[in-house]
C-alpha cells in the first residue's frame, strides 16, 4: 500500500478541532514514541522506525471514548518520497508495517547489525476519520502542532496521487488551514535543523 500525505502547520488548535468536529469522526487519541535506525548498506542509507503507541483519554474532544490501558509496538520501513508538482508538497511512501509484541529483541538484533539510532521523535496525536480518509492532528514535541491527512493508495501513478492530492487539499480547507501552512520538510529534518 502506498500512503499519500500531506501534513500542515497548525495556528490554532482549538478552531481545527472544532472544524474536524463537523465533519469527521473521532476514534482516538495516542501518544506515539518513535525511534529511527539507520545504517549505510551498499552505499544506500536505510531507516527503519520502531513505533511504541500508547492510547490516553482525551478532554480536548466532547464525547471522546474512555481509553483502556494497552501498548502497541510497531515496526515501520519507508520507501519515501515527496511530490510537488501542482505546487503543493506531498508525501508518497511506500510503507510496510509489523505489529511486535515487545521491542527489545528487534532493537539488539539492529544495533547487532550495525543500525545505529540517528533520531527520536515523540508526537500527541488525535486521530479522525472521513470518507476512508485519516485526519490526525499532532503535537511534535519541539515543533509544535500539525496536521496530517493521508490516503492509502494501491498504486502510486500519477494519476491515482493526484486524484489522492485534490482530495487531501480539500479537506485541509474544509480544516479552514491555508495552503501556504503545509509543511514540505519530513519531520525528521525539521528536527535534525533544531541541533544546528
Amino acid at each position: 500500500m502506498y500512503e499519500i500525505e500531506l501534513k500542515a502547520h497548525v495556528q490554532d488548535r482549538k478552531k481545527t478541532i472544532k472544524n474536524l468536529e463537523k465533519f469527521a469522526s473521532f476514534y482516538a487519541a495516542v501518544e506515539k514514541y518513535d525511534s529511527y535506525y539507520e545504517n549505510l548498506i551498499n552505499g544506500k542509507t536505510i531507516k527503519v522506525r520502531i513505533r511504541k503507541e500508547i492510547p490516553f483519554s482525551t478532554k480536548e474532544v466532547e464525547n471522546s471514548p474512555k481509553v483502556s490501558a494497552g501498548k502497541s509496538v510497531i515496526f515501520t520501513y519507508k520507501q519515501k518520497e515527496m511530490h510537488s508538482e501542482t505546487g503543493v508538497a506531498i508525501e508518497v511512501n511506500n510503507e510496510h508495517e509489523a505489529y511486535l509484541s515487545d521491542a527489545e529483541p528487534l532493537e539488539s538484533f539492529l544495533k547487532d547489525t550495525g543500525f545505529s539510532l540517528s533520531l527520536t521523535k515523540h508526537k500527541t496525536v488525535l486521530s479522525w476519520q472521513f470518507d476512508g480518509i485519516l485526519l490526525e492532528l499532532c503535537n511534535v514535541e519541539r515543533l509544535g502542532d500539525f496536521i496530517e491527512i493521508e490516503v492509502l493508495t494501491e498504486t502510486n501513478d500519477s494519476h491515482q496521487v493526484e486524484q489522492a492530492q485534490a482530495r487531501l487539499r480539500k479537506l485541509l480547507s474544509k480544516c479552514e488551514i491555508p495552503e501556504d501552512k503545509i509543511e514540505k520538510r519530513y519531520y525528521s529534518q525539521m528536527l535534525e535543523e533544531l541541533k544546528k
